[in-house]
């Protein structure tokens, strides 16, 4: 297993050095799990600092963001 730090400091495997598709898919899942972990602390540290400043649109609008690009991944899944 291969792994790379990407640009967020996160370490994942590479999954293009699989060399089955089970391996890769297995990769990709892990990789998601980390991500989807970190998003998890991030969201966590983002409310607390809105939590100090609760007149601040910016933070709302910054979930808004989010949201959107979430709602577009799990588009993917909803044809299957």
């Amino acid at each position: 297993m291969i792994t790379f730090q990407n640009a967020s400091g996160l370490e994942l495997i590479d999954a293009n050095m699989e060399s089955t598709a089970v391996g890769a898919y297995q990769a990709r899942q892990a990789n998601i799990s980390i991500l989807l972990a970190a998003l998890n602390d991030k969201l966590a540290l983002h409310s607390q600092r809105a939590a100090n400043q609760p007149r601040d649109w910016g933070y709302a609008g910054d979930l808004g963001s989010v949201q959107e690009r979430l709602e577009r991944i799990v588009e993917v899944f909803a044809s299957e």
